[in-house]
């Protein structure tokens, strides 16, 4: 088996420089990448769809992708549009990748989509994308030119979401962390919702977000990557994930404050290290992926011989590029993998 690789790419700068950057990305041996989608976060971010389109501009094999996009702050049938001209640009390269929006939804005002909400919008996309006559109380809504193979790929973290992704959808991206024992819990739900649809591992891809850091620098690395650790703090099943990785997991100190505008995406990465200092450090090289080049990609091979077909790779900023890491893999990692 054939393992995926891409990187998550945020909107910073113009669009232009990211279609610049996809070039370097799809050179350097990737095969997907995609790009953050929360409308002006913190006042930075751009338009997903307008970087995405020149990415697809500057490359010709690369796979894009808005990771992740969701149902709220645009209603599903203007991504839907978005999307398909985003296939149309990039002549079929085009993933539609969609979680609850977290970020997405307190930045407007509005808690996260329900799961009722992503089977109705997976629902929605797909009658669109294979051409039937969709119609929701208005003027139906019938493709003159079908995009049928157009993939839907569902963020999961949730036992509940993890087993809708396995009965609906194309794809499922796996948001647990990078602790093997996460990774499988995950995998059992996925299995549970296909077995519940009737399908099988075959009927869909598993791929898995990877926050990482190649550094030879152990102490290092680990200061810089806590805040993603104590990231995974938040989630309901966060007591589930540590236990599977072997971790008793601390709690939040009672005057726990988020730095702004969260922690996952603080503009103070100094501040959001400091109100972490509750992770210990076997949490934190636990649950994210950082270490030396060898090290990394031995746990890597672990991830890979779980059954995934993916690894979307991620640093910690979300105000610039992944240089580093996107190097730290292509000279140090990848090349000590077998599935590749």
């Amino acid at each position: 088996m054939t393992v995926e690789f891409g990187l998550r790419v945020p909107t910073v700068g113009k669009p232009q420089d990211t279609g610049a950057y996809a070039a370097e990305v799809e050179a350097a041996g990737f095969d997907f990448m995609w790009v953050p989608d929360t409308p002006i976060l913190a006042g930075r971010w751009r338009d997903v769809w307008s970087h995405l389109t020149v990415a697809a501009l500057h490359t010709s094999r690369l796979r894009l992708g808005p990771g992740v996009t969701n149902p709220l702050t645009r209603h599903p049938v203007t991504t839907a549009s978005a999307v398909l001209t985003l296939d149309d640009v990039s002549d079929g390269r085009a993933d539609l990748v969609v979680g609850t929006g977290y970020s997405s939804a307190y930045i407007i005002g509005r808690k996260q989509a329900t799961r009722k909400q992503m089977r109705q919008s997976t629902e929605l996309w797909r009658s669109i994308f294979a051409g039937n006559p969709t119609e929701l109380g208005g003027l139906g809504i019938e493709l003159t030119e079908p995009h049928p193979k157009l993939p839907i790929y569902l963020a999961a973290t949730g036992p509940k979401m993890l087993e809708l992704a396995g009965e609906i959808a194309d794809g499922v991206l796996i948001m647990v962390g990078s602790a093997p024992g996460a990774v499988a819990w995950a995998l059992e739900h996925v299995d549970a919702g296909l077995a519940r649809a009737g399908r099988t591992r075959g009927d869909i891809r598993c791929m898995l977000v990877c926050t990482a850091c190649v550094d030879d620098d152990r102490a290092r690395a680990i200061e810089l990557m806590r805040p993603c650790a104590a990231g995974i703090y938040r989630h309901a099943h966060a007591a589930t994930l540590f236990e599977r990785a072997g971790l008793e997991p601390p709690e939040k100190p009672p005057a726990y404050v988020d730095p702004y505008p969260d922690l996952g995406h603080a503009v103070d990465w100094e501040e959001a290290k400091r109100v972490s200092g509750f992770v210990s450090d076997a949490a934190t090289e636990t649950m994210v992926m950082l270490g030396s080049g060898a090290e990394v990609a031995e746990r890597t091979q672990a991830l890979i011989d779980l059954g995934l077909d993916a690894i979307w790779w991620r640093d910690q900023a979300t105000w610039t590029r992944p240089d580093a890491l996107r190097r730290g893999l292509v000279e140090e990692v990848l090349p000590r993998l077998k599935n590749t």
